[in-house]
């Protein structure tokens, strides 16, 4: 009988070559790292935004919001762990009924996934960076598409792939995602701050790509939604791409400027319900511009526009408003939450911006827009109003920063009406914390 002997000692110096090979990355010690932020903020209202005649809204709200947020990250060889635990909770409210699962989302992990890392240097024109499965927070181009929320006190999050590439001079990403609803989601349990496990579907899916060019001049969005009704689950039955592309003037003069034109073409159902069974066209635009210069060294002045498409007509097959999907708005058209300023469809948006950086500490926004809605039935007032807002960030510390702000809207003819015509005044004061 053949010895064994040379079988096995040519086994064992492979596997003793591939261990010697494999040691120097396990003998890596992982790196851990800790963060995190509370945000805190209490926001007051006179006169509803819009027009009410629910005997359950007030003349006068306010709202004290916190959002508190912690992060671990573990990195190991290639490996990669993230978690993170978010709780936003809201107090003070005078039985609001705005109050929804964007204000409350109680102790919840709002990230937990895995990565693989790519390799560090490639001559390749094509490398991956990172592959990552889990759950996401993510902020994608000018975030008007997918983004995570800051001002909003409950996150936007998403449960999925995502695969990031360096291709030449872009960085791509793709994606495939579900989002994820924030429970519980009846109005008894969101005022008392309870929690439940927040929840992803299979029939509400969501994927394409993000990319961007160097500096970020440029920016691509593609994404297709592909929704339908499940046992726990009504939707719209939405199934329609949304393509964005996003050009930022390089800041090699005194001049800035962007432009973002977004299109959408589909199907959908013109409600949730589910005996609403028929199919109809999805067709909407969107296009943002500013245009400014730097008039001081820390002060820049910009118009800026947004027009957005909206529809007048429920009967003709077709609809044109504007599906913001998981984007998010305070940065255009000012606060969200008490203030529940404008969606992002059926909108004219035209006005001027200042951002001033007048001391290291110190950040201010100031900015006018005047208001009107984009299509109207016959015979209705399609002028929204003016409005005024001004934001002013202190870092009054390295990781402690107040905040200060508030908006005043001069209501047109379209909002003079209702229990409370008379023009909307609102405040807010809050801070942010880091650790």
């Amino acid at each position: 009988m053949r010895s064994l002997y040379p079988k096995i000692t040519k086994q064992l110096s492979m596997g003793a070559i591939i261990l010697g090979l494999s040691l120097p990355a396990l003998a890596e010690s992982p790196k851990f790292d800790v963060s995190g932020q509370w945000n805190l903020r209490y926001e007051n209202l006179t006169n509803p935004f819009f027009p009410t005649t629910d005997e359950r809204f007030h003349q006068h709200n306010q709202r004290l919001s916190s959002k508190l947020q912690v992060k671990g990250v573990m990195t190991w060889s290639r490996f990669e762990l993230v978690g993170e635990l978010g709780d936003s909770r809201v107090y003070l409210d005078n039985d609001d009924p705005t109050l929804g699962r964007s204000q409350v989302n109680t102790l919840e992990p709002v990230q937990l996934h895995v990565s693989w890392l790519g390799e560090a240097n490639t001559n390749s024109d094509l490398s991956m960076k990172k592959t990552s499965v889990g759950r996401f927070l993510l902020d994608h181009g000018s975030r008007r598409l997918i983004a995570s929320a800051y001002f909003r006190n409950a996150l936007n999050t998403f449960d999925g792939v995502v695969s990031d590439w360096q291709w030449q001079d872009w960085n791509v990403r793709a994606v495939y995602l579900r989002p994820v609803t924030r429970l519980p989601g009846d109005a008894a349990s969101i005022d008392s701050n309870e929690r439940a496990l927040d929840k992803s579907y299979s029939e509400r899916q969501l994927y394409g790509f993000y990319a961007y060019s160097q500096n970020k001049t440029w920016q691509l969005q593609s994404y297709w939604l592909d929704e339908d009704d499940g046992p726990d689950l009504n939707t719209a039955n939405r199934q329609f791409l949304t393509v964005s592309a996003h050009y930022t003037l390089p800041n090699t003069s005194d001049w800035r400027a962007d432009a973002e034109v977004i299109l959408q073409s589909g199907t959908r159902h013109q409600t949730s319900s589910p005996s609403d069974t028929t199919e109809i066209d999805q067709r909407a635009w969107l296009f943002h511009g500013a245009i400014g210069q730097m008039i001081t060294d820390n002060t820049s002045l910009q118009a800026v526009a947004d027009i957005i498409s909206g529809d007048n007509d429920s009967s003709d097959g077709t609809n044109r408003n504007f599906d913001g999907l998981y984007g998010v708005r305070r940065f255009d058209f000012g606060p969200t939450e008490v203030y529940r300023t404008l969606p992002r469809r059926n909108l004219v948006s035209l006005g001027l911006k200042m951002v001033s950086k007048f001391s290291k500490k110190d950040n201010l926004l100031v900015r006018y827009l005047n208001f009107s809605y984009h299509k109207t039935p016959v015979g209705s007032a399609d002028d929204i109003g003016n409005q005024i807002e001004f934001r002013w960030r202190h870092q009054l510390l390295p990781k402690f920063r107040l905040e200060f702000g508030g908006a005043y809207l001069f209501k047109g003819e379209a909002l003079e009406q209702g229990d409370y015509p008379d023009d909307t005044l609102y405040g807010y004061t809050g801070f942010q914390l880091k650790f």
